[in-house]
């Protein structure tokens, strides 16, 4: 008997240190959690981020260029960043991006996130392609034109426009008119991307398409252009060595194919 009072008081005895042991080891992990979790919300406490609004004019791999509404550009290399609001970042999105305020740098700043607040390539989806529409004049603004049609009266603005005519854009000129946009919008109106009057059908430049602007980055096979109109400013284009002699700052002509809609413009010549 005294035998088996020994070990059960032995087994109290290993069971009773087995316990304490645990309770101990788990105290100490609690512990190196709590310390781990306030170090890291003092870590993210301690991280300034501030934002950048604009529009993706430049996509390269995982750096992206973006300008604001004064035209101001900033690199940002998102790799790391959480991307919201759309599947990809794509040449003319609006987006915001959030990045951590003592990681700016003049050349290429990592981002925390890149929020797509308007995704060119659903606009394009949902209807903002190129369409073409035939009216007459009727009249012709400041940036401006108003064509009467079958379907109705409506306003453009021109400001990016390519005018291929020979007469002038007069009022009472019937006219073929390629645009993008809301034909119904009285506020943000639909933009002429190409404007051809009777008289100049038939002619050579009724047969291309193109886009004039400032040439706000280039290198051999891309180019960006800054165009007079500040609510539909920069357009990208792809051209392979067409781009070899335009410098920054160049006015040039881009004759391209397909829509200025699209994520990647195809240039197949310059003026």
């Amino acid at each position: 008997m005294k035998k088996s009072y020994l070990a059960i008081a032995v087994m109290a005895l290993v069971l009773g240190v087995t316990a304490c042991s645990s309770q101990t080891e788990e105290t100490t992990a609690q512990s190196e959690e709590t310390t781990q979790g306030t170090s890291e919300e003092t870590e993210a406490e301690d991280v300034e981020v501030d934002y950048f609004d604009g529009s993706v004019n430049v996509v390269e791999e995982f750096v992206v260029t973006v300008a604001d509404a004064e035209g101001t550009e900033r690199k940002f290399d998102i790799s790391d960043a959480e991307v919201t609001g759309a599947e990809a970042v794509g040449v003319g999105d609006e987006v915001e991006v959030t990045y951590d305020v003592a990681a700016l740098s003049d050349d290429t700043t990592p981002a925390l996130e890149i929020e797509v607040l308007v995704s060119a390539a659903e606009e394009t989806e949902e209807g903002l392609a190129d369409e073409v529409i035939n009216g007459t004049i009727s009249e012709v603004g400041d940036g401006t034109l108003t064509l009467e049609t079958e379907d109705g009266t409506y306003t453009f603005n021109t400001l990016i426009g390519q005018q291929v005519t020979e007469g002038g854009l007069n009022a009472g000129a019937e006219a073929e008119v390629t645009y993008y946009g809301d034909l119904e919008d009285t506020e943000d109106l639909p933009v002429i991307t190409r404007i051809v009057t009777a008289d100049a059908m038939g002619t050579e430049d009724a047969s291309i398409y193109t886009l004039t602007g400032e040439v706000a980055e280039v290198d051999a096979n891309h180019v960006v252009l800054d165009t007079a109109d500040p609510a539909n400013t920069f357009f990208a284009f792809e051209g392979e060595g067409a781009f070899a002699d335009v410098q920054v700052g160049d006015t040039i002509t881009v004759i391209y194919e397909g829509s200025l809609t699209g994520r990647t413009i195809t240039a197949v010549g310059v003026r």
